[in-house]
């Protein structure tokens, strides 16, 4: 997916918009095993964040993998986390 804006020249419709970050993210709970998840691209993204939400507790990350259309992460058991996947 990219960013797309109206096209003012002839034929008018969409044009795609190079430079132009398009976000996707989700959240999920870590297994301790490695977990499959749909970034939502097409692509490999140019930018993966992942961002622990269980306040005050260790939660480690590890065996991250980015592939074209989903990641492979392994994140402590019963531990929260917010991923955020770019591309521009």
């Amino acid at each position: 997916m990219k960013a797309l804006q109206r096209n003012t020249g002839a034929g008018g419709g969409l044009k795609e918009v190079s430079g132009v970050p398009v976000r996707k993210s989700g959240t999920s709970e870590g297994t301790g095993a490695d977990q499959v998840i749909s970034h939502g691209f097409a692509t490999v993204p140019r930018r993966l964040d992942l961002i622990p939400l269980d306040v005050g507790e260790s939660t480690v990350f590890s065996g991250r993998t980015v592939e074209a259309t989903h990641f492979h992460i392994t994140v402590t058991a019963g531990r929260s986390f917010a991923w955020v996947a770019e591309d521009w």
